[in-house]
């Protein structure tokens, strides 16, 4: 038998079928966004604690105040106020190797370090972090430009990482690399958000290639609610304004 699941989306007359189910007769109404999501990109139904998990993982990831990718929407949607897609795509084009996409090379860290069964995990977190410095580099998931002392939802995520199973190596790994990590760059650096998500994501099975798209359906959700609020309550033409006039005050 073939472990292949079901197709993404077929149909049958005047129904349409998503992975084995109807789409208005087993699922409108009867699962939520999550399951839905999960079972679209999964091909399978998940268990209510894969939900919770994820869940709390797209609620973490959702909004953050004014950032690269919220102003980005917002600015586009100030030059083309008629298309909220254009404004929305922006906000996701800023997802990237210093915001939020870091999820993605968290996972890649971490999942290479714990790869390495025939090394103690500290040897292979030290080799990991020392390759990563040497190359200049910065160790993804540690360190935060807005959190200095903690990160607040990593204690939380970790707490429902281990009530719904889902805390394992990657997660160990984490620990490992925010303390070596630490040491060897003589920098206290804190476990961030984005390294927390990219270890229990790791910690839940998914490739790292999978894990942006988690951060990716989080901050679309929360790109539209800033969108929505720059039509209320505009702020990109002060920012740009603003902009202009220091460059005229500098001139």
């Amino acid at each position: 038998m073939s472990d292949r699941p079901p197709p993404i989306s077929t149909t049958e007359g005047d129904e349409i079928i998503v992975r084995g189910y109807r789409l208005a007769g087993d699922l409108l109404g009867k699962v939520g966004f999550t399951e839905m999501f999960l079972l679209d990109m999964d091909g399978t139904m998940p268990d209510a604690h894969r939900v919770r998990m994820v869940d709390a993982v797209l609620v973490a990831l959702m909004e953050h105040g004014i950032t690269p990718s919220t102003l980005a929407a917002r600015l586009v949607l100030d030059g083309a106020p008629e298309a909220t897609q254009g404004a929305v795509a922006a906000g996701l084009l800023a997802v990237g190797s210093r915001f939020l996409g870091t999820v993605e090379q968290s996972a890649e860290v971490l999942q290479r370090i714990v790869s390495t069964p025939d090394l103690p995990l500290e040897q292979a977190v030290l080799g990991e972090t020392q390759r990563v410095l040497q190359a200049g580099g910065r160790l993804p998931g540690l360190g935060h430009n807005l959190h200095s002392d903690v990160d607040p939802r990593v204690e939380v995520l970790i707490g429902i990482a281990e009530q719904e199973g889902f805390r394992g190596a990657h997660v160990a790994a984490l620990e490992a690399l925010q303390q070596i990590g630490s040491r060897e760059s003589g920098k206290q650096l804190i476990m961030n958000a984005a390294g927390a998500i990219g270890a229990i994501l790791s910690d839940m099975g998914y490739p790292p290639s999978k894990v942006r798209g988690f951060a990716l359906v989080a901050r679309s959700a929360g790109v539209v609610a800033h969108v929505v609020d720059e039509q209320a309550h505009p702020i990109a033409r002060e920012v740009w304004v603003t902009e202009h006039d220091r460059k005229r005050s500098s001139s």
